[in-house]
Protein backbone atom coordinates (compact mmCIF):
# COMPACT_ATOMS: atom_id res chain seq x y z
CA UNK A 1 0.00 0.00 0.00
CA UNK A 2 1.50 3.76 -1.05
CA UNK A 3 2.20 5.71 1.43
CA UNK A 4 -0.54 8.27 -0.35
CA UNK A 5 -3.21 6.04 -0.04
CA UNK A 6 -2.68 5.82 3.90
CA UNK A 7 -2.71 9.24 4.25
CA UNK A 8 -5.54 9.44 2.23
CA UNK A 9 -7.50 6.47 4.67
CA UNK A 10 -6.74 9.01 7.70
CA UNK A 11 -6.66 12.26 6.88
CA UNK A 12 -10.23 12.99 8.56
CA UNK A 13 -9.23 12.06 11.94
CA UNK A 14 -8.39 14.38 14.69
CA UNK A 15 -5.18 13.30 16.33
CA UNK A 16 -4.19 15.25 20.16
CA UNK A 17 -0.34 15.46 20.26
CA UNK A 18 -0.82 13.74 23.28
CA UNK A 19 -0.91 9.86 22.65
CA UNK A 20 0.11 6.86 24.20
CA UNK A 21 -0.07 4.74 21.83
CA UNK A 22 0.67 4.16 17.45
CA UNK A 23 -2.64 3.55 15.62
CA UNK A 24 -2.48 1.37 12.90
CA UNK A 25 -2.36 3.25 10.23
CA UNK A 26 1.06 4.69 11.60
CA UNK A 27 2.37 1.52 12.20
CA UNK A 28 1.84 1.05 8.15
CA UNK A 29 3.50 4.32 7.53
CA UNK A 30 6.15 3.48 9.44
CA UNK A 31 6.94 0.60 7.20
CA UNK A 32 5.84 1.97 4.11
CA UNK A 33 7.79 4.88 4.62
CA UNK A 34 10.48 4.57 7.15
CA UNK A 35 11.06 0.57 6.18
CA UNK A 36 10.38 -0.21 10.03
CA UNK A 37 9.65 -4.12 10.48
CA UNK A 38 9.76 -5.53 13.51
CA UNK A 39 12.85 -8.28 12.30
CA UNK A 40 14.80 -5.16 10.87
CA UNK A 41 14.02 -3.16 13.96
CA UNK A 42 15.71 -5.63 15.87
CA UNK A 43 18.53 -6.49 14.01
CA UNK A 44 19.48 -3.25 13.31
CA UNK A 45 19.77 -1.93 16.66
CA UNK A 46 22.19 -4.85 17.32
CA UNK A 47 24.39 -3.81 14.05
CA UNK A 48 23.77 0.15 15.46
CA UNK A 49 24.99 -0.50 18.67
CA UNK A 50 27.95 -2.96 17.52
CA UNK A 51 29.07 0.24 15.04
CA UNK A 52 28.96 2.21 17.96
CA UNK A 53 31.05 0.10 20.76
CA UNK A 54 33.54 -0.21 17.58
CA UNK A 55 33.84 3.42 17.81
CA UNK A 56 36.40 5.57 19.79
CA UNK A 57 34.03 8.33 20.70
CA UNK A 58 31.15 6.56 21.92
CA UNK A 59 32.53 3.03 22.86
CA UNK A 60 31.88 3.96 26.25
CA UNK A 61 28.86 4.58 26.33
CA UNK A 62 25.65 2.40 26.50
CA UNK A 63 22.91 4.06 24.36
CA UNK A 64 19.14 3.24 25.36
CA UNK A 65 17.53 1.29 22.54
CA UNK A 66 14.68 3.87 22.20
CA UNK A 67 17.58 6.25 21.42
CA UNK A 68 19.02 4.17 18.72
CA UNK A 69 15.48 3.54 17.28
CA UNK A 70 15.11 7.50 16.86
CA UNK A 71 17.79 7.46 14.76
CA UNK A 72 17.11 4.66 12.65
CA UNK A 73 13.65 5.84 12.06
CA UNK A 74 14.65 8.93 10.90
CA UNK A 75 18.03 7.67 8.95
CA UNK A 76 14.96 5.17 7.11
CA UNK A 77 16.98 2.02 8.99
CA UNK A 78 20.49 3.16 7.13
CA UNK A 79 22.98 2.30 10.26
CA UNK A 80 25.89 4.43 8.82
CA UNK A 81 23.67 7.48 8.71
CA UNK A 82 22.38 6.94 11.79
CA UNK A 83 26.10 6.38 13.08
CA UNK A 84 26.98 9.61 11.71
CA UNK A 85 24.09 11.78 13.27
CA UNK A 86 24.69 10.10 17.13
CA UNK A 87 28.59 11.03 16.67
CA UNK A 88 27.97 14.14 15.88
CA UNK A 89 25.04 14.24 18.62
CA UNK A 90 28.08 13.14 20.78
CA UNK A 91 30.14 15.93 20.01
CA UNK A 92 27.98 18.31 20.39
CA UNK A 93 27.14 17.15 24.25
CA UNK A 94 30.99 17.57 24.33
CA UNK A 95 31.45 20.92 22.96
CA UNK A 96 28.37 22.69 24.53
CA UNK A 97 27.20 20.84 27.65
CA UNK A 98 25.27 23.68 29.04
CA UNK A 99 23.20 23.54 26.33
CA UNK A 100 21.75 20.24 27.08
CA UNK A 101 21.21 21.37 30.23
CA UNK A 102 17.49 22.65 31.83
CA UNK A 103 16.75 26.14 32.87
CA UNK A 104 15.50 26.77 35.96
CA UNK A 105 11.99 26.02 36.06
CA UNK A 106 11.36 29.63 37.24
CA UNK A 107 12.10 31.21 34.34
CA UNK A 108 8.13 30.47 33.05
CA UNK A 109 7.00 32.05 35.60
CA UNK A 110 9.23 34.67 35.71
CA UNK A 111 10.28 35.59 32.29
CA UNK A 112 7.34 35.54 29.63
CA UNK A 113 10.27 35.91 27.01
CA UNK A 114 10.49 31.78 28.08
CA UNK A 115 7.08 30.85 26.23
CA UNK A 116 7.81 31.89 22.68
CA UNK A 117 7.70 28.61 21.85
CA UNK A 118 4.54 26.46 21.66
CA UNK A 119 3.52 22.35 21.02
CA UNK A 120 0.29 22.40 20.00
CA UNK A 121 -2.02 19.95 21.91
CA UNK A 122 -3.57 18.90 18.59
CA UNK A 123 -1.46 17.19 15.53
CA UNK A 124 -2.01 17.78 11.75
CA UNK A 125 -4.03 14.75 10.37
CA UNK A 126 -0.61 12.69 8.73
CA UNK A 127 0.02 12.55 12.40
CA UNK A 128 2.69 15.88 12.42
CA UNK A 129 3.63 17.62 15.53
CA UNK A 130 2.77 21.11 15.18
CA UNK A 131 5.07 23.68 16.75
CA UNK A 132 4.99 27.30 17.01
CA UNK A 133 7.83 29.83 17.09
CA UNK A 134 7.02 33.04 18.59
CA UNK A 135 10.08 35.21 17.73
CA UNK A 136 8.29 38.73 18.66
CA UNK A 137 7.91 37.39 22.20
CA UNK A 138 11.29 36.77 23.00
CA UNK A 139 13.24 39.86 24.60
CA UNK A 140 17.07 39.37 24.47
CA UNK A 141 17.16 41.51 27.40
CA UNK A 142 14.68 39.56 29.34
CA UNK A 143 16.19 36.01 28.34
CA UNK A 144 19.65 35.27 27.36
CA UNK A 145 20.25 34.09 23.83
CA UNK A 146 21.89 30.75 25.79
CA UNK A 147 18.82 30.12 27.20
CA UNK A 148 16.82 30.80 24.33
CA UNK A 149 19.03 28.36 22.40
CA UNK A 150 18.45 25.78 25.43
CA UNK A 151 14.72 26.20 25.14
CA UNK A 152 14.95 25.24 22.00
CA UNK A 153 16.96 22.16 21.72
CA UNK A 154 15.58 20.80 24.63
CA UNK A 155 11.95 20.73 23.45
CA UNK A 156 13.47 18.92 20.19
CA UNK A 157 15.34 16.72 22.17
CA UNK A 158 12.22 15.73 24.47
CA UNK A 159 9.53 15.75 21.88
CA UNK A 160 11.50 13.04 19.91
CA UNK A 161 10.80 11.09 22.79
CA UNK A 162 7.26 10.80 21.32
CA UNK A 163 7.00 7.83 18.74
CA UNK A 164 4.37 9.42 16.52
CA UNK A 165 6.67 12.58 16.51
CA UNK A 166 9.38 9.80 15.37
CA UNK A 167 7.43 8.63 12.30
CA UNK A 168 5.98 11.73 11.25
CA UNK A 169 7.70 14.34 11.84
CA UNK A 170 7.09 18.41 12.64
CA UNK A 171 5.44 21.00 10.45
CA UNK A 172 6.34 24.51 12.31
CA UNK A 173 5.10 27.99 12.32
CA UNK A 174 7.01 30.46 12.57
CA UNK A 175 5.49 33.51 13.56
CA UNK A 176 7.55 37.00 13.52
CA UNK A 177 4.73 39.15 14.62
CA UNK A 178 6.06 41.52 16.74
CA UNK A 179 9.94 41.03 16.13
CA UNK A 180 12.34 43.70 16.60
CA UNK A 181 15.29 44.95 15.09
CA UNK A 182 17.55 44.75 17.92
CA UNK A 183 16.82 40.97 17.83
CA UNK A 184 18.87 41.42 14.09
CA UNK A 185 22.30 41.00 16.34
CA UNK A 186 21.51 37.45 16.88
CA UNK A 187 21.23 36.65 13.56
CA UNK A 188 24.97 36.02 12.68
CA UNK A 189 25.98 33.13 10.04
CA UNK A 190 27.72 31.51 12.72
CA UNK A 191 24.29 31.55 15.17
CA UNK A 192 22.29 30.48 12.30
CA UNK A 193 24.03 27.63 10.96
CA UNK A 194 24.09 26.53 14.32
CA UNK A 195 20.28 26.10 14.40
CA UNK A 196 20.65 24.45 10.99
CA UNK A 197 23.43 21.97 11.73
CA UNK A 198 22.19 20.93 15.01
CA UNK A 199 18.55 20.86 13.21
CA UNK A 200 19.66 18.39 10.42
CA UNK A 201 22.72 16.01 11.84
CA UNK A 202 22.54 16.36 15.38
CA UNK A 203 18.78 15.92 15.79
CA UNK A 204 16.78 13.21 14.28
CA UNK A 205 13.73 15.33 13.41
CA UNK A 206 11.65 14.86 9.96
CA UNK A 207 10.83 18.74 9.30
CA UNK A 208 7.63 17.86 6.40
CA UNK A 209 6.58 21.81 6.43
CA UNK A 210 7.87 25.29 7.52
CA UNK A 211 5.56 28.04 7.19
CA UNK A 212 6.12 31.82 7.44
CA UNK A 213 3.72 34.38 8.84
CA UNK A 214 3.84 37.90 9.47
CA UNK A 215 6.80 39.14 7.85
CA UNK A 216 8.76 41.43 8.94
CA UNK A 217 12.79 43.11 8.68
CA UNK A 218 13.74 40.20 11.18
CA UNK A 219 12.68 37.19 8.96
CA UNK A 220 14.03 38.93 5.53
CA UNK A 221 17.07 39.59 7.44
CA UNK A 222 16.90 35.76 8.49
CA UNK A 223 16.10 34.20 5.42
CA UNK A 224 18.46 36.32 3.38
CA UNK A 225 21.12 34.31 5.75
CA UNK A 226 19.90 31.29 5.99
CA UNK A 227 18.39 30.07 2.58
CA UNK A 228 22.58 29.29 1.68
CA UNK A 229 22.54 26.64 3.99
CA UNK A 230 19.28 24.48 2.87
CA UNK A 231 18.89 21.82 0.93
CA UNK A 232 15.96 22.13 -2.36
CA UNK A 233 14.64 19.14 -0.35
CA UNK A 234 14.21 21.91 2.40
CA UNK A 235 13.30 24.72 0.64
CA UNK A 236 10.97 23.07 -0.70
CA UNK A 237 9.07 22.37 2.35
CA UNK A 238 9.30 26.24 3.39
CA UNK A 239 5.73 28.28 2.88
CA UNK A 240 5.76 32.30 2.96
CA UNK A 241 1.96 33.79 4.06
CA UNK A 242 1.00 37.21 3.50
CA UNK A 243 -1.76 36.53 5.53
CA UNK A 244 -1.81 34.06 8.71
CA UNK A 245 -5.17 32.83 7.25
CA UNK A 246 -3.66 30.86 4.40
CA UNK A 247 -2.80 29.07 7.00
CA UNK A 248 -5.96 27.16 6.77
CA UNK A 249 -4.80 26.16 3.19
CA UNK A 250 -2.42 23.49 5.09
CA UNK A 251 -4.76 22.78 8.13
CA UNK A 252 -7.50 22.33 9.77
CA UNK A 253 -9.13 24.31 12.11
CA UNK A 254 -8.92 21.80 14.50
CA UNK A 255 -4.64 21.67 14.67
CA UNK A 256 -4.82 25.68 14.70
CA UNK A 257 -5.09 28.29 16.89
CA UNK A 258 -8.05 30.56 17.12
CA UNK A 259 -5.35 33.41 16.45
CA UNK A 260 -4.81 32.14 12.68
CA UNK A 261 -8.08 31.40 12.28
CA UNK A 262 -8.99 27.64 13.83
CA UNK A 263 -10.27 26.27 16.60
CA UNK A 264 -7.95 25.75 19.43
CA UNK A 265 -8.61 28.36 21.95
CA UNK A 266 -5.36 28.12 24.35
CA UNK A 267 -2.59 27.06 22.94
CA UNK A 268 -0.63 26.93 26.37
CA UNK A 269 -3.13 24.20 27.18
CA UNK A 270 -0.88 20.78 27.14
CA UNK A 271 2.50 23.48 28.47
CA UNK A 272 4.90 21.27 27.15
CA UNK A 273 7.72 23.08 27.05
CA UNK A 274 7.80 23.46 30.72
CA UNK A 275 7.24 19.12 30.78
CA UNK A 276 10.53 19.13 28.58
CA UNK A 277 12.29 20.74 30.92
CA UNK A 278 11.72 19.09 33.99
CA UNK A 279 12.38 15.53 31.79
CA UNK A 280 15.31 17.10 30.62
CA UNK A 281 17.59 16.58 33.93
CA UNK A 282 17.02 12.74 33.52
CA UNK A 283 18.55 12.85 29.67
CA UNK A 284 22.00 11.66 30.10
CA UNK A 285 24.75 10.99 26.90
CA UNK A 286 22.51 7.53 26.85
CA UNK A 287 19.34 9.21 25.84
CA UNK A 288 15.93 8.54 27.71
CA UNK A 289 13.04 5.75 27.44
CA UNK A 290 10.34 6.62 24.62
CA UNK A 291 7.07 8.39 26.60
CA UNK A 292 5.01 5.05 25.62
Amino acid sequence: MSIQSLVIQNEEKELSFDMSYIPEFFRGKCEVELNETAERKKQSIQELRKMLENDKSTEKICFHSDLLVQYLRHSKYNTNKALNQLRNLNALRKKEVKMFQPIPDEYFSTKPSAKFLVVFPKRSPDGCTMVLFQIGKWDPNELAFEDFKRIILITFLQILRDPMTQINGFKIIHDFAGSRLEQIKYCTPQNLYFFYYVSIYCIPGRYKEIHFINETPVLRFLWTVIKRFLSDKIRNRVFFHSRTEELLNHFPKSALPAQYGGEILDIHEINFIETANKEQKENTVEGQPNFF
